[in-house]
């Protein structure tokens, strides 16, 4: 069986497979699943309700051994291992932490292990390890899954709405013009674009969070467009709401009568974005036909 693994720059449905965001404040360090000796657990709440009171946290790439532990138990079953790589464009560190761990384990059990660089992170890996994770049900092997998934990885497209600009400013990969726009109290899109970099879409929206939201979503998926997407595969993740009615979200969604509704459930930032602690951030991730 072909096992599907990823780090902390996408958000999988099965945590277990997932290597822990490790993030930093005034230089004591985090994880958040399970401490070990030299970094302490933090939950994704925690740090989100710290980071909104003002605390700054950053975040690294993750850790070459927590990425060998969650391939570990599946070599040794004899399983094969894809792992989903948060885009170079965003964090070299992740790809390179998951191309070393490739290497090592490859040279302890053959051939077993290959890693990818989706040119993505957030909403669009979460897509494609739900992807990637219905191929290996379906019995592909690691090479089939690996070539699938390196075509389909050019027909996402990966969008965030930004209410702050903020949470890219503490996370050091914000555009310089999201910066300027967020002094003019705008609220924006954020795409990652085919070299798998965040690039703000313009013009900005200015209005108020929820409305602003909502424009920007019946642009990205409507009645008149929605045929150009594949019906099975629709990501939402969303960071702590205060403006936006994820209810209202939803309606409008299932109102497409397009999705599966079990695609249209909004899933938490595990990983690294909350760390910056902005409400009302939310990435939505489709696959063109």
């Amino acid at each position: 069986m072909t096992i599907i693994t990823t780090d902390s720059g996408s958000n999988p449905r099965n945590m277990n497979n997932m290597a822990p965001c490790i993030i930093n404040s005034n230089e004591t360090y985090y994880d958040m699943v399970e401490g070990t000796d030299n970094i302490k657990s933090i939950s994704n709440i925690e740090v989100f309700d710290r980071a909104i009171a003002g605390e700054r946290f950053h975040t690294a790439a993750p850790n070459i051994n927590d990425i060998i532990a969650i391939m570990r138990p599946y070599l040794e079953n004899g399983d094969e291992v894809v792992h989903l790589s948060m885009s170079s464009g965003i964090s070299e560190g992740s790809v390179n932490g998951a191309k070393v761990a490739s290497e090592m384990l490859n040279d302890e059990y053959g051939d077993k292990v290959s890693f990818i660089d989706t040119l993505t992170g957030g909403s669009g890996g979460t897509l494609l390890n739900d992807y990637a994770n219905d191929l290996s049900i379906k019995g592909l092997s690691k090479n089939e899954i690996v070539n699938e998934i390196e075509k389909v990885k050019k027909r996402l497209l990966t969008s965030y709405y930004i209410s702050k600009v903020e949470g890219f400013v503490n996370s050091g990969r914000a555009p310089r013009e999201a910066k300027l726009l967020d002094k003019l109290s705008f609220r924006y899109r954020i795409d990652i674009n085919d070299k798998g970099k965040l690039v703000p879409k313009l013009p900005p929206y200015r209005g108020s969070i929820s409305s602003q939201f909502m424009k920007h979503l019946t642009t990205i998926i409507n009645d008149n467009n929605k045929y150009m997407y594949d019906s099975n595969y629709f990501a939402l993740l969303i960071t702590k709401l205060k403006d936006i009615d994820i209810n209202e979200v939803k309606e409008y969604l299932k109102g497409l009568n397009y999705f599966s509704e079990s695609m249209l459930e909004e899933v938490p930032f595990y990983g690294a974005i909350s760390s910056y602690g902005v409400e009302d951030q939310v990435g939505i991730a489709l696959i063109k036909k």
